[in-house]
Protein backbone atom coordinates (compact mmCIF):
# COMPACT_ATOMS: atom_id res chain seq x y z
CA UNK A 1 0.00 0.00 0.00
CA UNK A 2 1.52 3.91 -0.81
CA UNK A 3 0.24 6.94 -0.45
CA UNK A 4 -0.01 9.40 -3.65
CA UNK A 5 0.65 13.11 -2.61
CA UNK A 6 -1.04 16.14 -4.25
CA UNK A 7 2.32 16.57 -6.56
CA UNK A 8 2.10 12.77 -7.58
CA UNK A 9 4.61 11.50 -5.11
CA UNK A 10 4.80 8.13 -3.12
CA UNK A 11 5.17 6.90 -0.10
CA UNK A 12 5.65 3.08 0.32
CA UNK A 13 3.45 1.65 4.00
CA UNK A 14 4.91 -1.86 5.16
CA UNK A 15 2.43 -3.66 6.91
CA UNK A 16 2.65 -2.82 10.71
CA UNK A 17 2.05 0.98 8.87
CA UNK A 18 -0.99 0.15 7.04
CA UNK A 19 -2.73 -1.23 9.74
CA UNK A 20 -1.95 1.80 12.12
CA UNK A 21 -2.72 4.06 9.06
CA UNK A 22 -6.25 2.16 8.89
CA UNK A 23 -6.96 2.60 13.02
CA UNK A 24 -5.97 6.44 12.77
CA UNK A 25 -8.94 6.65 9.57
CA UNK A 26 -11.22 5.08 12.12
CA UNK A 27 -11.19 7.43 15.12
CA UNK A 28 -11.61 10.49 13.19
CA UNK A 29 -15.27 11.87 13.89
CA UNK A 30 -17.62 11.54 10.79
CA UNK A 31 -17.65 15.41 8.94
CA UNK A 32 -21.42 16.50 8.30
CA UNK A 33 -21.97 18.55 4.60
CA UNK A 34 -23.52 21.91 5.62
CA UNK A 35 -26.43 20.83 3.37
CA UNK A 36 -26.95 17.46 5.21
CA UNK A 37 -29.84 16.98 7.41
CA UNK A 38 -28.90 18.68 11.02
CA UNK A 39 -27.91 15.51 13.61
CA UNK A 40 -30.69 16.26 16.83
CA UNK A 41 -31.71 14.57 20.31
CA UNK A 42 -34.13 11.96 19.55
CA UNK A 43 -36.75 13.88 21.09
CA UNK A 44 -36.75 15.85 18.48
CA UNK A 45 -38.10 14.12 14.60
CA UNK A 46 -35.67 15.74 11.82
CA UNK A 47 -37.48 15.83 7.92
CA UNK A 48 -35.16 17.07 5.31
CA UNK A 49 -36.31 19.77 3.65
CA UNK A 50 -35.77 21.02 0.11
CA UNK A 51 -33.04 23.35 0.47
CA UNK A 52 -32.23 26.34 -1.76
CA UNK A 53 -29.37 28.29 -2.83
CA UNK A 54 -30.50 31.51 -0.16
CA UNK A 55 -31.49 28.86 2.95
CA UNK A 56 -29.55 25.94 4.23
CA UNK A 57 -32.02 25.26 7.14
CA UNK A 58 -34.31 22.41 7.79
CA UNK A 59 -37.66 22.19 9.17
CA UNK A 60 -38.00 20.80 12.49
CA UNK A 61 -40.72 18.65 14.33
CA UNK A 62 -40.56 18.99 17.93
CA UNK A 63 -42.13 15.78 19.25
CA UNK A 64 -45.43 15.98 21.30
CA UNK A 65 -45.59 19.73 21.11
CA UNK A 66 -48.29 20.46 18.87
CA UNK A 67 -46.24 22.67 16.51
CA UNK A 68 -46.34 21.47 13.29
CA UNK A 69 -42.79 23.63 12.28
CA UNK A 70 -40.55 26.96 13.46
CA UNK A 71 -42.57 28.75 10.87
CA UNK A 72 -45.98 30.19 11.87
CA UNK A 73 -49.02 29.04 10.13
CA UNK A 74 -52.68 29.34 11.53
CA UNK A 75 -52.81 25.64 11.78
CA UNK A 76 -49.28 25.60 13.86
CA UNK A 77 -50.19 28.62 16.04
CA UNK A 78 -48.98 28.27 19.75
CA UNK A 79 -52.74 28.35 21.77
CA UNK A 80 -53.82 31.24 23.03
CA UNK A 81 -53.26 31.49 26.95
CA UNK A 82 -56.26 32.22 28.96
CA UNK A 83 -55.49 34.71 31.47
CA UNK A 84 -58.24 36.27 33.67
CA UNK A 85 -58.89 39.54 34.10
CA UNK A 86 -58.74 40.87 37.79
CA UNK A 87 -60.20 44.62 36.86
CA UNK A 88 -63.41 44.56 38.26
CA UNK A 89 -66.09 45.97 36.26
CA UNK A 90 -66.99 49.82 36.88
CA UNK A 91 -70.33 50.57 38.64
CA UNK A 92 -73.54 50.88 35.79
CA UNK A 93 -74.40 54.27 38.02
CA UNK A 94 -71.01 55.47 37.78
CA UNK A 95 -70.67 55.45 34.36
CA UNK A 96 -73.67 56.74 33.22
CA UNK A 97 -73.06 59.43 35.84
CA UNK A 98 -69.72 60.67 34.40
CA UNK A 99 -70.92 60.76 30.47
CA UNK A 100 -74.14 62.75 31.35
CA UNK A 101 -72.01 65.14 33.74
CA UNK A 102 -69.25 65.22 31.07
CA UNK A 103 -72.38 66.14 28.52
CA UNK A 104 -73.38 68.91 31.20
CA UNK A 105 -70.69 70.55 31.13
CA UNK A 106 -69.77 70.43 27.33
CA UNK A 107 -73.25 71.82 26.87
CA UNK A 108 -73.29 74.57 29.53
CA UNK A 109 -76.80 73.28 31.08
CA UNK A 110 -77.24 75.39 34.11
CA UNK A 111 -78.34 73.46 37.55
CA UNK A 112 -81.71 75.48 37.59
CA UNK A 113 -82.43 74.34 34.06
CA UNK A 114 -82.20 70.91 34.32
CA UNK A 115 -85.96 68.76 34.25
CA UNK A 116 -87.69 67.24 37.31
CA UNK A 117 -86.82 64.00 35.90
CA UNK A 118 -83.47 64.46 35.13
CA UNK A 119 -82.49 65.93 38.71
CA UNK A 120 -83.96 62.73 40.14
CA UNK A 121 -82.17 60.18 37.64
CA UNK A 122 -78.85 62.01 38.97
CA UNK A 123 -79.56 61.60 42.31
CA UNK A 124 -79.96 57.88 42.44
CA UNK A 125 -76.97 57.77 40.07
CA UNK A 126 -74.83 60.11 43.04
CA UNK A 127 -76.16 58.29 45.97
CA UNK A 128 -75.40 54.74 44.43
CA UNK A 129 -71.73 55.91 43.66
CA UNK A 130 -71.70 57.04 47.44
CA UNK A 131 -73.44 53.58 48.94
CA UNK A 132 -71.76 51.10 46.52
CA UNK A 133 -68.11 52.27 46.00
CA UNK A 134 -65.21 53.39 48.13
CA UNK A 135 -64.15 56.43 47.22
CA UNK A 136 -60.55 55.90 44.67
CA UNK A 137 -58.96 58.79 46.83
CA UNK A 138 -59.31 58.28 50.46
CA UNK A 139 -59.23 61.79 51.97
CA UNK A 140 -59.55 60.47 55.69
CA UNK A 141 -56.23 58.78 55.88
CA UNK A 142 -53.17 61.31 55.19
CA UNK A 143 -51.68 59.69 52.36
CA UNK A 144 -55.19 60.69 50.40
CA UNK A 145 -54.88 63.83 52.07
CA UNK A 146 -51.76 64.49 50.44
CA UNK A 147 -52.85 63.41 46.75
CA UNK A 148 -55.87 65.14 47.55
CA UNK A 149 -54.20 68.54 47.76
CA UNK A 150 -52.27 67.59 44.96
CA UNK A 151 -55.14 66.82 42.54
CA UNK A 152 -56.90 69.71 43.41
CA UNK A 153 -54.77 72.77 43.78
CA UNK A 154 -54.32 74.99 40.46
CA UNK A 155 -57.49 73.43 39.01
CA UNK A 156 -61.46 75.05 38.37
CA UNK A 157 -64.00 72.97 39.98
CA UNK A 158 -67.53 73.46 38.73
CA UNK A 159 -70.43 72.17 40.50
CA UNK A 160 -72.46 70.62 38.04
CA UNK A 161 -75.53 69.16 39.95
CA UNK A 162 -77.09 68.61 43.58
CA UNK A 163 -79.36 66.41 44.85
CA UNK A 164 -80.86 69.17 46.65
CA UNK A 165 -81.34 71.43 43.30
CA UNK A 166 -85.03 72.01 44.11
CA UNK A 167 -85.75 71.80 47.82
CA UNK A 168 -84.83 75.12 49.69
CA UNK A 169 -86.02 73.50 53.38
CA UNK A 170 -83.95 73.93 55.97
CA UNK A 171 -82.02 76.62 54.19
CA UNK A 172 -81.60 79.70 56.82
CA UNK A 173 -81.12 82.77 54.64
CA UNK A 174 -80.80 85.25 57.83
CA UNK A 175 -77.16 83.97 57.66
CA UNK A 176 -76.27 84.01 54.15
CA UNK A 177 -76.81 80.79 53.10
CA UNK A 178 -77.70 79.84 49.56
CA UNK A 179 -78.85 76.61 48.24
CA UNK A 180 -78.41 75.15 45.07
CA UNK A 181 -81.55 76.05 43.42
CA UNK A 182 -81.76 79.24 44.84
CA UNK A 183 -78.29 80.42 42.73
CA UNK A 184 -79.05 83.54 41.00
CA UNK A 185 -80.81 82.38 37.82
CA UNK A 186 -77.74 82.17 34.76
CA UNK A 187 -75.48 81.34 37.68
CA UNK A 188 -73.01 78.54 38.40
CA UNK A 189 -70.59 77.96 41.11
CA UNK A 190 -66.95 77.72 40.49
CA UNK A 191 -64.20 77.05 42.97
CA UNK A 192 -60.84 78.56 41.54
CA UNK A 193 -58.06 76.80 44.06
CA UNK A 194 -54.92 78.11 44.04
CA UNK A 195 -51.87 76.63 45.59
CA UNK A 196 -51.20 74.43 48.82
CA UNK A 197 -48.20 75.15 51.52
CA UNK A 198 -48.54 71.87 53.58
CA UNK A 199 -52.44 71.49 53.68
CA UNK A 200 -53.25 75.32 53.10
CA UNK A 201 -53.86 76.97 50.23
CA UNK A 202 -56.37 79.90 48.56
CA UNK A 203 -59.26 80.07 46.81
CA UNK A 204 -61.21 82.06 44.35
CA UNK A 205 -65.42 81.19 45.02
CA UNK A 206 -66.85 82.30 41.62
CA UNK A 207 -70.35 83.22 41.06
CA UNK A 208 -70.04 82.65 37.56
CA UNK A 209 -72.68 83.74 34.89
CA UNK A 210 -73.86 82.17 31.51
CA UNK A 211 -74.84 85.40 30.04
CA UNK A 212 -74.83 89.14 31.60
CA UNK A 213 -77.03 90.20 34.25
CA UNK A 214 -77.49 93.88 34.73
CA UNK A 215 -73.93 93.88 32.88
CA UNK A 216 -72.51 91.54 35.79
CA UNK A 217 -70.10 88.65 34.96
CA UNK A 218 -68.86 87.30 38.20
CA UNK A 219 -68.63 87.46 41.48
CA UNK A 220 -65.59 86.51 43.34
CA UNK A 221 -65.20 85.60 46.95
CA UNK A 222 -61.28 85.45 47.92
CA UNK A 223 -60.70 83.01 50.27
CA UNK A 224 -58.21 81.25 52.35
CA UNK A 225 -58.70 77.39 52.35
CA UNK A 226 -57.50 74.41 54.21
CA UNK A 227 -57.60 70.46 54.36
CA UNK A 228 -58.11 68.85 57.70
CA UNK A 229 -56.01 66.11 59.15
CA UNK A 230 -57.04 66.12 62.26
CA UNK A 231 -58.22 62.75 64.25
CA UNK A 232 -62.13 64.45 64.55
CA UNK A 233 -62.58 66.00 61.21
CA UNK A 234 -60.32 64.27 58.95
CA UNK A 235 -60.33 65.46 55.32
CA UNK A 236 -62.41 68.46 55.72
CA UNK A 237 -62.08 71.07 53.06
CA UNK A 238 -62.69 74.60 54.64
CA UNK A 239 -62.64 78.12 53.17
CA UNK A 240 -63.27 81.23 54.69
CA UNK A 241 -64.53 84.00 52.93
CA UNK A 242 -61.84 87.54 53.01
CA UNK A 243 -62.64 89.73 50.06
CA UNK A 244 -65.60 89.62 48.12
CA UNK A 245 -65.27 91.44 44.03
CA UNK A 246 -67.09 91.56 41.36
CA UNK A 247 -67.10 92.11 37.26
CA UNK A 248 -69.50 94.48 36.37
CA UNK A 249 -69.39 96.00 32.68
CA UNK A 250 -66.35 94.46 31.80
CA UNK A 251 -64.53 96.11 35.03
CA UNK A 252 -63.11 93.98 37.52
CA UNK A 253 -62.78 93.97 41.26
CA UNK A 254 -65.25 95.88 42.20
CA UNK A 255 -66.28 95.62 45.89
CA UNK A 256 -69.75 94.64 46.39
CA UNK A 257 -71.98 94.22 49.73
CA UNK A 258 -74.10 91.46 51.09
CA UNK A 259 -74.76 88.84 47.88
CA UNK A 260 -75.39 85.73 49.37
CA UNK A 261 -71.59 85.90 50.39
CA UNK A 262 -70.38 87.26 54.14
CA UNK A 263 -66.76 88.01 54.52
CA UNK A 264 -65.43 86.26 57.10
CA UNK A 265 -68.07 83.54 57.29
CA UNK A 266 -66.43 79.78 57.28
CA UNK A 267 -67.93 77.31 54.90
CA UNK A 268 -66.86 73.48 54.99
CA UNK A 269 -66.70 70.55 52.01
CA UNK A 270 -67.08 66.85 53.62
CA UNK A 271 -66.00 65.25 50.64
CA UNK A 272 -67.20 61.60 50.23
CA UNK A 273 -66.08 60.70 46.64
CA UNK A 274 -62.95 61.79 44.64
CA UNK A 275 -60.93 60.68 41.66
CA UNK A 276 -59.15 63.56 40.19
CA UNK A 277 -62.05 64.58 37.93
CA UNK A 278 -65.06 63.88 40.08
CA UNK A 279 -65.87 65.77 43.50
CA UNK A 280 -68.44 64.85 45.74
CA UNK A 281 -69.62 66.60 48.88
CA UNK A 282 -71.80 65.68 51.50
CA UNK A 283 -73.75 68.25 53.28
CA UNK A 284 -76.69 68.52 55.81
CA UNK A 285 -79.45 71.03 55.81
CA UNK A 286 -80.82 72.15 59.53
CA UNK A 287 -83.95 69.74 59.10
CA UNK A 288 -81.37 66.41 59.04
CA UNK A 289 -81.84 65.85 55.31
CA UNK A 290 -77.93 64.40 53.59
CA UNK A 291 -77.67 66.62 50.38
CA UNK A 292 -74.94 65.73 48.15
CA UNK A 293 -73.07 68.37 45.33
CA UNK A 294 -71.21 67.35 42.41
CA UNK A 295 -68.25 69.34 40.88
CA UNK A 296 -66.06 68.46 38.15
CA UNK A 297 -63.13 69.92 36.97
CA UNK A 298 -63.28 72.81 34.10
CA UNK A 299 -60.47 72.76 31.89
CA UNK A 300 -62.10 76.05 30.09
CA UNK A 301 -62.49 77.74 33.07
CA UNK A 302 -58.70 77.30 33.96
CA UNK A 303 -57.53 78.06 30.53
CA UNK A 304 -59.90 81.39 30.55
CA UNK A 305 -58.60 82.19 33.69
CA UNK A 306 -54.71 81.99 33.00
CA UNK A 307 -55.79 84.94 30.51
CA UNK A 308 -56.78 87.28 32.99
Amino acid sequence: MEIRSVNGSSTPFNDHQQTAFILSLQSIPTRVSPRCTKIIPSTVITTASTVSSKDDTTTQLYAGSGFGSKSSSPSSSKPATNISNNKPKELFELQELSAQLETIKKQNILLQNLSKEKSEELSNYVKAVVDKTDSPIDVKTSFGTAKFVAQVENKSWRMIFSTDSSSTDGIDKSKGDVAPGELPYGSTVILRIGEFMGTDGSLDYVLKFSKRVLGLNELVAKSSCSVDIGPVNPGVFTFTYEDIKTNIFGVSNLPVGFFGLLKGRVNYIDTVWFDGERWIERNYLENGDVIYSVYVRDTDDEKEYKKK
